[in-house]
Parts: C-alpha cells; sequence; structure tokens
C-alpha cells in the first residue's frame, strides 16, 4: 500500500455495496503463495479475490483442522485453552447472554462453548462441519452437535434464543447471505453474538494477516454494516485486542447500514498501514512469546494431570466466579 492507492475492478463485488472498485492489499498468503486481498472503495471490506477454495464444504469437513493445526480432533491442551477462551467469551457478552434457554453455536468446534451453554442451564446446541472435532464434542461432553454445514441441519426456525458464531464469519463466502440465513433460526428479537478477527488490529504483523482461510477480513464499521444487510441490529460492538466482539439482535424491520461506512475505506486503510508500520515498535510485540509460553506450560500442567476433556472443562469453570453466580441466579 502505497500513498496514492492504485485500484482495480475486484472479480468479486463487495458484499456491502455490490462494487467492484477495490485496492489490492496483500498479494501473498502468510505461508508465501499468491493469494491476493482486496479493500473496497466503497466500504473498506477487505477480502479474498478471487476464492482459493472451490468446495469449502469439503475443505472445512475434512482438511481445515489438519491444515490448521495438524489435528483431527482436539489435543488436551486445546481442550483447556478453547475452556478459556470460552470463559473469556462469556464475559464479554455480559447482561446480553441467554440463561435458561435455547442456545445454537455455529461452528462449534470441539464443543467448549455447547457445555459450557449447558452447565449455564440453557438448552444448548452445536452445529460442526468438521467430524473429528463434531464426534469429539459428543463423545467427550455428552452434547448435541449437528455433523454439517449448518444449511444441512435440522434444527427449526425461529426456535433459538441466542445463536453464537465464533471466529467463523471470515471463513464463509457470502457473509450477507450466510447471516441472513443462520438468523433464520432465531426467534425474534433474538440475541446474535458474532466473534470475528479485527482485520486493523496492530499488534499482529502485516504479512501475518493473509491466509485460504480468511475470505474477509472484518473492522468494527464492516462487521457491524454487514449484520445490518442481514436484518440484525447492533446492540454493542466491542473492539478487543485482536478480536471484534459484536451483540446483534434479530429484528423485522430492515436495519439502514450506518453512514460511517461512506469514509471508511480512507480511514480503514490509513489504520492498516499505520499497523504495518508500527509493529515492530510496539511492547507488546516483544512481551507476547513469553505471556504465550507461560499459558502454554499452564494448559499442559492441568491437562497432563487431569488427562480427561471434561475434568478439564469442569476445573475451569468452577473456579470461574461468573459463572458460579449466574448459576446461582
Amino acid at each position: 500500500m502505497g500513498a496514492e492507492p492504485e485500484l482495480i475492478q475486484a472479480e468479486r463485488p463487495c458484499p456491502i455495496t455490490g462494487t467492484y472498485e477495490a485496492e489490492i492489499v496483500a498479494t501473498k498468503a502468510r505461508e508465501g503463495h499468491p493469494l491476493r486481498n482486496v479493500m473496497s472503495k466503497e466500504s473498506g471490506l477487505i477480502y479474498v479475490d478471487l476464492l482459493p477454495i472451490e468446495d469449502l464444504a469439503g475443505y472445512y469437513r475434512d482438511d481445515y483442522r489438519k491444515t490448521y493445526k495438524n489435528v483431527v480432533c482436539p489435543k488436551l491442551k486445546h481442550v483447556y485453552r478453547a475452556g478459556d477462551v470460552a470463559l473469556a467469551r462469556m464475559k464479554h457478552a455480559g447482561k446480553y447472554l441467554v440463561s435458561s434457554g435455547r442456545s445454537l453455536d455455529i461452528g462449534a468446534g470441539g464443543g467448549e462453548w455447547v457445555y459450557l451453554m449447558d452447565q449455564l442451564g440453557n438448552e444448548s446446541f452445536g452445529v460442526e462441519p468438521n467430524q473429528g472435532y463434531g464426534t469429539f464434542s459428543r463423545d467427550s461432553y455428552d452434547v448435541e452437535v449437528f455433523l454439517g454445514m449448518y444449511q444441512d441441519s435440522v434444527f427449526e426456525r425461529e426456535s433459538f434464543d441466542m445463536l453464537t458464531l465464533f471466529q467463523v464469519l471470515e471463513h464463509l463466502s457470502e457473509p450477507v447471505r450466510d447471516l441472513k440465513q443462520m438468523a433464520e433460526y432465531l426467534k425474534p428479537g433474538g440475541r446474535f453474538l458474532i466473534e470475528v478477527p479485527d482485520i486493523l488490529y496492530p499488534g499482529m504483523r502485516f504479512d501475518h494477516k493473509w491466509h485460504d482461510g480468511h475470505l474477509y477480513g472484518f473492522d468494527a464499521t464492516t462487521l457491524e454494516a454487514v449484520a445490518a444487510k442481514a436484518g440484525l441490529k447492533k446492540i454493542s460492538l466491542e473492539v478487543l485486542p485482536g478480536n471484534l466482539f459484536g451483540v446483534f439482535e434479530k429484528v423485522e424491520e430492515d436495519v439502514p447500514v450506518s453512514d460511517e461506512i461512506s469514509g471508511n475505506y480512507e480511514l480503514a486503510r490509513t489504520m492498516l498501514d499505520k499497523g504495518r508500520q508500527s509493529y515492530w515498535m510496539l511492547p507488546n510485540t516483544y512481551l507476547k512469546v513469553p505471556r504465550r509460553l507461560k499459558q502454554r506450560a499452564r494448559e499442559m500442567l492441568v491437562s497432563s494431570s487431569l488427562r480427561e476433556p471434561r475434568k478439564i472443562l469442569n476445573h475451569l469453570f468452577e473456579k470461574d466466579e461468573l459463572l458460579l453466580s449466574m448459576r446461582a441466579q
């Protein structure tokens, strides 16, 4: 990205505006092979142009976990890590979290969030396309997880009080269409919790932001706009270190896209370039490695001593004060 943008006509349109004018922001995946990412001139949304994988359903069913983590089902250390993340997400949801209702986690992974919602008192379900991870969640936690794509699930429309979509939306080829279809499972007024990576986060190296699985790069403005196009009204949207955490509501009326989208290209472009230049000057760049090593040591210690997925999650959950207080209500 230079001072003067070189604009092109993208092969795929921006799902927010339907326009094709864009700037190329990256040409390689983090592994080094060619992968073109563009930024829409009209919205500032970043997306892969063209799609690197034709059969996305097959990729996520069979190959994604092996490619991303080199495993076919979670290791015990992954269980600890995912349980810790689930508790953090519960805290971010705060007062908007549904308890004692029906909840559906799309892209449930190893099932840790589904199990947490079950412990909270929800009638909790999941959808997971990867056979290894989905089967692991069923066998380990005795939770109901549909194995396959959400479009093929047998859940009744308008039957859930809460949907969750964590680190999934960036993987979908048509985010507006997919959110709209997913929202059909929600009751009117139901909550939709969405977490995605923050593409503008300065604490990640610029050349590590791009890989085949991430078809879209969202900032707060573009995430809100995509949700609005799908009929979801923003209740809250939190910018976290590295991620965006949004709470949306299913409403019957049309949701207007915020006027902020019109100036977002210039703002997002500036922030992306600024983050690229400042990465090596940030203290966190040098502190995150020892923090990560400390976290990994704790994961290994607990997982090796407890040795069962359910015991690991119960160990985490039974010490969490917020979860204990919510159970007592």
